[in-house]
């Protein structure tokens, strides 16, 4: 079957791209209003951009959820104050991270609402969530508007912190268990979840070793 998006309602794209494109990272994104309230939620338009600079993007789409609301309060407060943190979310919090995507009148704080322990960031103004064990404190790099309340946010990694556990030395070189960590991505439809617990290892060869 072809799709010619053109000929396609936003609902039927989104329908053919979250359910094909998986697994993909859950972006748990905390914010704080110049009013100092926060905000959190769950993004899986989500990935890392680059190096150098170290960049992370996150599509937020207009609010569809909300009677009167067009705009996502987490991209609203991005725009506000140019800062926002993330937490990669475990299969352990999978539930409390559910939690805060609730449909929240604006204003409201989901970490409160669902009982979200937070500690300081050391860069940003906004809180960074304390179960998860690999989080980043961002300021944005750009903003790319997408449509009147959609944009795409690039946002620059001043800090990152990760778990001492999953780290190691070998032969000089950081390891870090990436399945120790149990991070969840988004899977196929409402509610489906991938666990990163489950992988296979295919070697990268390099020019002009065999490749057959």
């Amino acid at each position: 079957m072809r799709y010619e998006f053109s000929e396609l309602s936003p609902a039927e794209r989104y329908k053919l791209l979250v359910n094909t494109i998986t697994p993909r990272p859950i972006a748990w994104v905390v914010t704080l209003d110049n009013a100092g309230r926060t905000n959190a939620a769950p993004y899986s338009f989500f990935n890392a951009m680059g190096a150098d600079p170290a960049l992370v993007v996150l599509g937020i789409a207009g609010d569809n959820a909300r009677a009167g609301e067009a705009q996502k309060d987490s991209l609203r407060v991005i725009r506000e104050t140019g800062e926002f943190t993330i937490a990669l979310v475990t299969e352990a919090d999978a539930e409390i991270m559910v939690m805060t995507a609730i449909n929240a009148p604006a204003g409201t704080s989901e970490l409160e609402f669902a009982g979200v322990e937070t500690r300081p960031a050391r860069h940003v103004k906004p809180p960074v969530i304390a179960s998860s064990p690999v989080t980043f404190e961002c300021k944005v790099w750009k903003i790319v508007d997408t449509s009147d309340n959609s944009a795409i946010v690039i946002g620059e990694v001043i800090a990152m912190d990760i778990v001492d556990s999953v780290l190691s030395e070998e032969d000089g070189k950081l390891r870090i268990d990436a399945p120790a960590l149990k991070l969840l991505g988004r899977a196929h439809g409402a509610g489906h979840y991938w666990r990163g617990t489950d992988q296979i290892v295919i070697d990268r060869k390099s020019w002009p070793e065999e490749t057959v």
